[in-house]
Order: C-alpha cells, then sequence, then structure tokens
C-alpha cells in the first residue's frame, strides 16, 4: 500500500519524465444533432411557457434575444466538445482536458453576453416585477459570459504493479483498474480513435509490470471480472486476452 506522501513524490516524478507516447481525442458524450436539439428546445420552451404566464405580446421580442443567447451559451458552454491529450510516462498519465470552442464564438458569445445585460433589464422595464427572475438570472449570467473563454483542467493517474486493461471497443474507450481496486484513485477512462488503438495498447501494456488485457462491449462487464485483487496469476509484461 502507499502513504500520501509517496503519492506526492509520484506524482512529481510522473511530470518530470520522458513521454514515452502521447495522443489526443476530441470527443463529446452527445451527438452534434441532439446537442442543437437539446440547446434551442430548452430556451424554447422555457421562455413560451413564460410567456403564457404573463400573457403579454410585447414582451415577446425581448423573451425571443434572451433565449437567443441562451441557445449559444448552452451549446458551446455547457455541450461544448472536450479535447483530451494524453502523456504517458513510465509512472502513469498526466492528461489535460480543454473546450473545444470556435474562435468565433468567443466573438459571438461576449457580444451577446454584454447584448443580454442590457436587454435583460429592459426586459424589466417592459414585463414588469414578473421579469426578475427571468431577467435577473439572465443578467447574472451574462455578466459571467462577458469573459467567456475555454477552460483547461489537468490530472493523472498513477501507475501501481498491476492493471487490468478493458478495451471498451463500441465505445472506443480503454478502462485501467489497479490491483489493488482504487490504488492512487487509478480507475480511469482513456478515450481513443479506432486508428490509434493499437498502439496506445501496446504502449500502455509495455509499462504495467503485471498486466491483464480483456476485450468487452459495455462498461457493465467490468464487475464481471472483480475484485480486482493483487494476483501472482498475472503475466509480467504480458497481455492475456
Amino acid at each position: 500500500m502507499h502513504d500520501k506522501e509517496n503519492e506526492l513524490e509520484l506524482e512529481r516524478e510522473l511530470h518530470e519524465l520522458p513521454i514515452i507516447y502521447q495522443w489526443e481525442i476530441i470527443r463529446c458524450d452527445f451527438g452534434n444533432t441532439l446537442r442543437w436539439v437539446i440547446s434551442i428546445g430548452l430556451p424554447f420552451f422555457g421562455y413560451s411557457f413564460l410567456l403564457l404566464l404573463i400573457q403579454d405580446m410585447d414582451a415577446a421580442p425581448v423573451l425571443f434575444l434572451i433565449g437567443l443567447i441562451m441557445i449559444f451559451v448552452i451549446r458551446y458552454l455547457f455541450l461544448s466538445d472536450n479535447q483530451y491529450c494524453y502523456f504517458l510516462t513510465q509512472k502513469g498519465i498526466h492528461f489535460t482536458i480543454e473546450q473545444v470552442i470556435p474562435e468565433i464564438a468567443y466573438k459571438v458569445m461576449r457580444g451577446f453576453a454584454w447584448f443580454g445585460v442590457a436587454v435583460s433589464f429592459l426586459a424589466v422595464t417592459i414585463i414588469g416585477p414578473m421579469a426578475f427572475v427571468g431577467a435577473g438570472a439572465c443578467a447574472l449570467l451574462s455578466f459571467k459570459m462577458t469573459g467567456f473563454e475555454s477552460k483547461i483542467s489537468k490530472s493523472y493517474i498513477l501507475f501501481s504493479d498491476e492493471y487490468t486493461l478493458f478495451d471498451i471497443r463500441k465505445e472506443d474507450t480503454f478502462a485501467i483498474i489497479s490491483h489493488p481496486y482504487d490504488l492512487y484513485a487509478s480507475y480511469e477512462w482513456l478515450f481513443y480513435f479506432p486508428n490509434d488503438r493499437e498502439e496506445i495498447k501496446k504502449n500502455l501494456l509495455s509499462v504495467f509490470r503485471k498486466s491483464r488485457y480483456i476485450e468487452i462491449n459495455h462498461p457493465k462487464e467490468i464487475d464481471n471480472y472483480g475484485p480486482f485483487e493483487s494476483s501472482e496469476n498475472l503475466s509480467i509484461n504480458n497481455a492475456n486476452s
């Protein structure tokens, strides 16, 4: 087992060691068509309901503009593509996750954000106190969106001695699970493009001291192979199908 001090030392070494292999992938859990349906549908139904509630057609143009802003907020902030960059070393993997947002979207969103601030306050004067909930929330969000930019998060996986590498074929994803389970929180999803699969697999298995390689179709099948305890039956530097 390990202690926290040892883990911190391994993390420091992880970022200092030479990179053995690296790959990247852009993906999202939702299809592009579905993301636009959600982005358009939520504001449409939300502000249609608000318009029916206040029953004032003079508010329709204002609500339409607010809804238009929300379409782009949902699509490019909450449902954006993510770019994963993985860096494999002898001690583990460090990686970054960044939202993939077109440069034009930054400019459009910042412009809409400032416009949204003005529209939100205008809505209060036209609709009256009933607008404080919707327009007030939109104003706060618009203020936040004036500094709109992609977010980059960083994380890492520390390698232990034994691993099972699951290849989830239908999802183009590797899942690596340490033995014992959750050592260094090493239970991670590694995404890949199909053309890179064999090369990534080869390099991953080359750095595991003890390993198993198992192909499955769905993440739920992983539970069938537990518990993931230390075992002397795993082949050293070898992948067993």
